[in-house]
């Protein structure tokens, strides 16, 4: 089918096809009920089937599924059955529309390589109507072929057992799954703008209709390359794609479009200052626009390119000039949060790292609760502790300073799943988790009454970081009035960090465990509010704010592994709640600000 025709053919195309196809199907078996999560391999028997958020008819069309694609299902509601595609989405489609898998397949497998392409009863393009109108992509199966009138058609099984006839120019031999992929830009844009015309759809991929990143992700497969399936999830999450700078943009390359706290748009950059894209916008279509728009250049985020085109660059991560550019960033927000910052900020990659005040010590508060986290852990890995030992959970200690007794005052949010155990034991892995998660005072005291302050100042030391000081337990006023307090810098805290994760004198499975609890932190308006949710960044940190400091410190993990620690820590914003607002926001600036520098060309 030539690129002139194409829109004609959308525009004439009927949905009646579709409900023909769906009415001659309806005999298919559906497939068989499999005990709930179990998968169970299904094929799509219509020319198109929506993949639903939920398991109604007008829930929202998370994706599209097409002919002869094969699906995995695993749990069954009403008529819905819960599926994975080929994408990788997971949602809802109509039992009716896929079929188990058949146990043997044709010899030979045909693939349609037309926008769209006629299934007849009889290979004759007049004696009958189509039975089927079937998309680009949809996989048959090949029974034999015939030249009739000056004409090649080719014998075709539909996944549904029904037999038929294709014009040989509308299909081709299914491309191997282990075939490389094609790294062609210029194909790639001839393919897309075949569909020029085609009606924006949310949800589609096919010539019916096709959404912004549907469009990319269909254009790419049919090439070998199978991207993740949003344009949030290729701009942040997807190996293939790496960063690229604006000015390098080359045709073929992803151009991501959207807000600073959210990626809605992607489209493939054509070059002479085009973008090819289905949008809503203007004729809701699949169109060819100019980047110069109100639409387009302002609200331009992010380039990609794939990472397998010869010549593309490898994610830099943070270079000594782009860590000179970030310290002057990092100054500045500074300087407009009006306190004392303490920030390391080091890719772990590199070793690149942005200190300021990184040694002007500060009170501790919640922060040296890692420090307890990980003498506990090595105790475990020693065999002195078990994850399964039980600690008798009570609200009365005593002062490291002369031996009296003090009663913590529980703290309503923080201290509610530990204090239901009073008067009864606790096992150490819950006791540490709250301690961490929930920031329990009460749990960091049951910890350190069995990991003494002196115990894991010695480990904290032998982990490279004796600026962090564990002294005392939570609440004990005496020792706070003896002048003995928890203390920290963001150069010991950013080696503290870094060790839960990387230490070698922790075992690997306390290493994955202390990595686990922290990103399993409650408290996250700081350094994980900074960075898109969307972004895929893993934050595991430990918080502390008393009156005079606000803390965060953090080992943030990106979707391509690569990894970096970041310790803002805060005093001296005047102890008011307009202050401590201020530097909350100012964290979170000073983590983008990071986050950014890490993910940039």
């Amino acid at each position: 089918m030539s690129s002139p025709s194409a829109p004609r053919l959308l525009r004439a195309a009927s949905l009646a096809f579709l409900m023909a196809t769906r009415a001659a199907g309806q005999g298919a078996p559906a497939p068989a009920a499999t005990p709930a999560g179990t998968p169970s391999a299904a094929v799509v028997v219509v020319p198109v089937a929506n993949v639903l958020a939920r398991p109604e008819a007008l829930a929202p069309v998370e994706d599209q599924a097409i002919l002869g694609e094969a699906v995995e299902t695993s749990r069954a509601e009403g008529r819905f059955l819960f599926v994975k595609t080929r994408s990788g989405t997971r949602g809802w489609i109509e039992e009716s529309a896929i079929s188990p898998a058949p146990p043997d397949r044709p010899a030979q497998r045909l693939e349609v390589t037309s926008n769209l392409a006629h299934v007849y009863r009889d290979p004759d393009f007049t004696t009958s109507a189509p039975i089927a109108t079937i998309p680009l992509g949809a996989r048959l199966g090949g029974l034999r072929t015939v030249e009739k009138e000056g004409h090649v058609w080719r014998e075709i099984l539909l996944p549904d057992g029904r037999t038929g006839w294709a014009a040989g120019e509308d299909v081709a031999p299914e491309r191997p799954r282990e075939a490389p992929p094609l790294l062609d830009p210029a194909s790639w844009l001839a393919m897309a703008r075949r569909f020029l015309g085609a009606p924006y759809t949310w949800g589609g991929t096919t010539p019916w209709g096709l959404d912004c990143s549907g469009l990319v992700w269909r254009v790419l497969e049919r090439h070998g390359i199978l991207l993740l399936r949003n344009s949030s999830e290729m701009c942040f999450r997807d190996p293939q794609l790496v960063p690229i700078r604006v000015e390098d943009l080359a045709p073929g390359d992803l151009v991501f479009f959207g807000t600073e706290a959210k990626i809605d748009h992607v489209g493939f950059w054509a070059g002479d200052g085009n973008v090819l894209q289905a949008t809503a916008w203007g004729v809701p279509s699949t169109q060819e626009s100019r980047w110069a728009s109100d639409r387009l250049a302002p609200r331009f985020r992010y380039a990609r390119r794939l990472a397998a085109l010869p010549g593309a660059p490898r994610p830099a991560g943070l270079t000594p000039a782009k860590a000179a550019a970030l310290g002057k960033v990092l100054d500045t927000l500074a300087a407009e949060g009006k306190a004392t910052y303490g920030i390391v900020a080091k890719d772990l990659q590199t070793g690149a790292t942005v200190r300021r005040n990184a040694t002007t010590t500060m009170h501790a508060a919640s922060t040296m609760k890692t420090a307890v986290l990980l003498e506990a852990l090595r105790r475990v890995d020693e065999g002195t502790l078990s994850l399964s030992t039980g600690i008798p959970v009570v609200d009365c200690f005593t002062s490291i300073v002369d031996g009296s007794p003090f009663r913590l005052a529980l703290e309503a949010g923080s201290d509610d799943r530990t204090a239901l155990y009073l008067g009864k034991p606790a096992r150490l892995d819950f006791v540490m988790r709250q301690m961490i998660v929930g920031s329990s005072n009460l749990a960091t005291n049951l910890m350190l009454g069995l990991c003494p302050p002196r115990q894991v100042q010695a480990f904290v030391d032998a982990l490279g970081a004796p600026s962090v000081k564990v002294r005392r337990m939570v609440e004990d006023t005496k020792a706070y009035d003896a002048g003995i307090s928890n203390e920290t810098d963001a150069e010991g805290m950013a080696t503290l960090v870094e060790a839960a994760v990387t230490s070698p004198k922790l075992s690997a499975d306390s290493r994955r465990l202390a990595f686990e609890i922290l990103a399993a932190q409650e408290f996250n308006d700081q350094i994980p509010a900074g960075i898109p949710k969307q972004a895929g960044a893993v934050v595991a940190h430990k918080t502390g704010s008393i009156s005079k400091v606000q803390h965060d410190a953090a080992f943030v993990r990106l979707p391509d592994g690569r990894e970096y620690v970041l310790v803002l820590l805060a005093t001296d914003f005047g102890a008011s709640e307009e202050g401590r607002k201020r530097v909350v926001e100012t964290t979170r600036k000073m983590s983008r600000a990071v986050w950014e520098a890490m993910i940039a060309p």
